[in-house]
């Protein structure tokens, strides 16, 4: 998504300039989904099944790779009208993911919101380990008010990951006006972003989106609703304790909704 636009507040993301765009290294700006796993996974090797399997580093941040490769290949278009659009990736294994899979997104546009689904399904022959989320670029600076009500937060490391210790309670309220801090949140319902446009924007899961990741800079913040807990993929063990990962079986689909809703303007 390059742009989202309100009539009467305008930009809600940071607009993208299209003359520079590279896909290794994303804008900050627009949004993008995250198929099949978001964040990083720690030297490229994921763990599943027994089997240990290398996947490309992305140049950036080698030997790791981040957010999955399905927004840096081509989606087509398969349904369009004025108030719904839809589209598809049929993404087949390679370095990259070594699992054959279909990804999708629909938007629906009502007043004052914008519904978003997210869904992944296996087509590999095997079972395949797999998430999903959304990564957006709230235009919001730091004089900005920006709450949830995400009643868990992750212990993280030096590269701001999960360090694989259980989540602790946390109170519900603003997040800190401050830049460069990553967080990663779980359970909740509602985030609330005052806009630099003036608009309040509620950003609340509707299904298959328990967790949340927080990064925020002096002129965006981040909120990506997100299935699973950051990291887990590189962490062997029983996917049930990985937060939220899943093990989808073949022909299986794993799906996440959210809305996006202007509630209020000053």
């Amino acid at each position: 998504m390059s742009r989202l636009l309100h009539v009467d507040c305008g930009d809600l993301l940071i607009p993208m300039d299209e003359a520079d765009f590279r896909p290794l290294d994303w804008p900050k700006a627009g949004a993008y989904p995250l198929f099949p796993f978001h964040n990083r996974v720690i030297g490229g090797i994921l763990h599943h099944a027994g089997r240990r399997h290398r996947l490309a580093p992305h140049p950036r941040f080698a030997p790791d790779t981040i957010h999955g490769p399905a927004h840096r290949r081509p989606w087509q278009l398969m349904q369009a009208d004025s108030d719904t659009l839809s589209l598809g990736l049929d993404y087949h294994a390679d370095e990259d993911w070594p699992f054959t899979f279909r990804a999708e997104q629909d938007f629906a546009i009502e007043t004052d919101c914008l519904s978003i689904t997210l869904r992944l399904i296996n087509k590999d022959e095997r079972p395949m380990p797999g998430g999903l989320g959304w990564h957006p670029f709230f235009r919001a600076d730091l004089s900005r008010q920006v709450t949830t009500d995400a009643r868990m937060e992750f212990p993280l490391n030096a590269i701001d990951l999960p360090t694989g210790e259980p989540a602790t309670e946390r109170c519900a309220g603003a997040l800190p006006a401050r830049a460069g801090y990553t967080q990663h949140l779980a359970c909740w319902r509602k985030a609330d972003i005052m806009t630099d446009g003036g608009a309040w924007i509620r950003l609340a899961p509707t299904a298959g989106l328990a967790h949340l990741a927080v990064h925020r800079t002096a002129s965006y913040v981040c909120l990506e609703p997100v299935s699973h807990r950051a990291g887990a993929l590189h962490q062997p063990g029983a996917l049930p304790a990985q937060g939220g990962l899943v093990d989808l079986p073949p022909g299986a689909t794993l799906e996440g909704r959210f809305d996006l809703r202007i509630t209020g303007r000053s």
